[in-house]
């Protein structure tokens, strides 16, 4: 009697870890570092992008209708990348990437040693154009600043205005920023004209030194990415939609030791979208239902703008969509952006989540434009933007990897939706 009852018991703590199980084998995996951070570089947004459209395979999602091979729909943009090891010493000391620094991710190839000289807080007070631009002093220099000291002195605004500018223009080789903050990566389109280096809590006294570095970049143009894009027929005799969509791209590497891998932004939430393909394919929706793996949303919403202005399905036939961003927490609950927008499907969110018991709080939120239902929205498709809250803080940088994401509400987040889904008439 005991073993029947103990073998019951792990039968059901299976069934109800099954979301979660799921969500981690998939982010393990395209958070793993043969992805490459899912991004340009080494191919990892193609090897995310083939994983995906086997998994919708194999979840029983066919290709949507009009993609160009397959699940795929192909565009292009011309992301700025670094393949190879990116090195910085200054002064001798010799500095780690993602930990001491990061350098602008516009930046082009440089290789060399140079020598940096520390501005000043009367320097910040002087024209920038006549001062510092075309001071001789400066030539062939980097101009290191210590980011607190000049926010100081000039207001955050006027700074970043500063920076904008030094990244183009003047007689100096570059820029060295000085900061407490986080490292953050990030992928550009573009290279600028002079290198700036972000340095993590650097402590020196010095008013000159020696910087050595090798920075490679290659700027590549009319690099071909892809959306994949699965589709599953619903049993009912409607013609609406129901669409989820989560961005597989994150921010790549630089060279192949120094990986953005992602696994909150967004392998999770890419997770989270294959699980509810998986869970629909064996229990069908009365609707149509059409999943959507963006690329590129890092670089500016791409993807998602590509198939909103390239639509495979007519959008004024959705009758809802949810895009699902950095599923990976929880810890505090959701928070709906749109939410005020579309008021009526938020109170049925809310009202699910205190039945069910879910999440510890369904927020408010309005409008926000920084994410892949964005472009849908602009062409009047109603739509929420999810995402967790509370957990690691781990953002943009080289600590967002599997094994510190919690998943700490994958599962219930998981059911809340189905639920939430399945409430559509």
């Amino acid at each position: 009697m005991k073993s029947r009852l103990l073998v019951l018991f792990l039968l059901l703590a299976t069934v109800v870890s099954a979301q979660e199980e799921y969500g981690r084998r998939i982010v393990k995996e395209i958070a793993s570092a043969k992805y490459y951070g899912r991004g340009f570089v080494f191919d990892g947004d193609r090897k995310a992008a083939n994983y995906i459209a086997k998994e919708f395979n194999n979840n029983g999602i066919v290709p949507l209708s009009g993609t160009d091979k397959g699940y795929f729909q192909y565009f292009t943009l011309s992301p700025n990348t670094f393949p190879k090891e990116t090195t910085v010493a200054i002064d001798g000391k010799k500095l780690k990437v993602g930990r001491d620094f990061l350098i602008d991710a516009a930046s082009k190839s440089i290789k060399g040693s140079f020598a940096w000289i520390r501005l000043t807080t009367d320097d910040f007070t002087k024209d920038l154009e006549k001062d510092i631009l075309s001071n001789v002093a400066y030539q062939g220099r980097f101009l290191y600043i210590e980011e607190k000291e000049a926010i100081t002195q000039l207001g955050n605004d006027t700074f970043r205005k500063w920076i904008e500018v030094l990244k183009n223009k003047g007689v100096h080789a570059g820029v060295i920023i000085n900061s407490s903050n986080k490292l953050l990566w990030r992928t550009l389109l573009y290279q600028i004209e002079k290198p700036v280096l972000y340095l993590k809590d650097f402590e020196t006294s010095k008013r000159e030194g020696l910087l050595t570095l090798q920075v490679v970049a290659e700027h590549k143009k009319d690099y071909q990415t892809q959306n994949v894009c699965g589709f599953l027929k619903g049993t009912g005799d409607t013609d609406s939609t129901i669409v989820i969509t989560a961005h597989y791209d994150h921010i790549g590497a630089i060279g192949k030791n120094v990986i953005f891998k992602g696994a909150n932004d967004n392998a999770s939430g890419t997770a989270l979208m294959l699980y509810l393909s998986n869970y629909y394919a064996k229990h069908p929706s009365k609707y149509d239902m059409v999943f959507l793996a963006f690329s590129a949303e890092e670089s500016g919403l791409l993807g998602s703008k590509f198939f909103a202005e390239n639509p495979l399905i007519d959008l004024s036939k959705v009758k809802f969509l949810l895009n699902l961003d950095m599923a990976g927490t929880g810890d505090d609950g959701i928070q709906v952006v749109n939410g005020s927008i579309f008021r009526k499907e938020f109170d049925s969110m809310v009202e699910l989540n205190k039945e069910n018991n879910f999440l510890p709080e369904v927020r408010i939120r309005g409008e926000m434009n920084r994410s892949d239902h964005q472009p849908f929205y602009e062409r009047g498709v109603p739509c929420f933007f999810i995402y967790t809250l509370g957990g690691i803080s781990a953002y943009h940088d080289i600590y967002d990897v599997y094994e510190t994401l919690p998943f700490t509400n994958f599962t219930n987040y998981a059911k809340l939706l189905i639920k939430y889904i399945d409430t559509f008439k």
